[in-house]
């Protein structure tokens, strides 16, 4: 099925919300926002070549996307930085000690946005060709 409108509405919605924490200086939620934006976004340019690929693994959804648009390959190094924060973000086990928002930076946080812009750039690119190649 055809969604990948949908799915790039979704992740335009995670990057709002990461630029929102970016202002409230919740770094972990920033970065998590950030990947989910990614995810999903890269999930939209597969869809709209007619892919769909499970899993939450950004690496393995540009690489899977830069066999069919070579200029997504530039971003798979990017897509490992983001991919870091899928899980850590989130669970405070991951980490010896703390919370796991107290193991996450500003800077982190400002880069994780950028990443994920760059990348939702390049999705939605790739969606807006497939649309007027029908």
């Amino acid at each position: 099925m055809e969604r990948s409108e949908s799915l790039l509405k979704d992740a335009d919605d995670f990057l709002g919300a990461a630029r929102d924490l970016l202002a409230t200086g919740r770094w972990a939620k920033v970065c998590f926002n950030s990947q989910q934006a990614a995810e999903l976004a890269l999930k939209a340019a597969l869809n709209a070549l007619g892919l769909e690929i499970k899993g939450h693994d950004l690496f393995l959804l540009a690489s899977e996307l830069g066999e069919y648009e070579p200029s997504i390959r530039a971003l798979c190094d990017v897509a490992k930085r983001l991919d870091q924060y899928y899980i850590p973000t989130r669970y405070p086990n991951a980490f010896y000690s703390g919370s796991a928002m107290e193991h996450f930076t500003e800077a982190q946080a400002n880069e994780a946005v950028q990443q994920a812009e760059r990348i939702m750039e390049a999705c939605k690119a790739i969606v807006a060709k497939r649309k007027t190649q029908g």
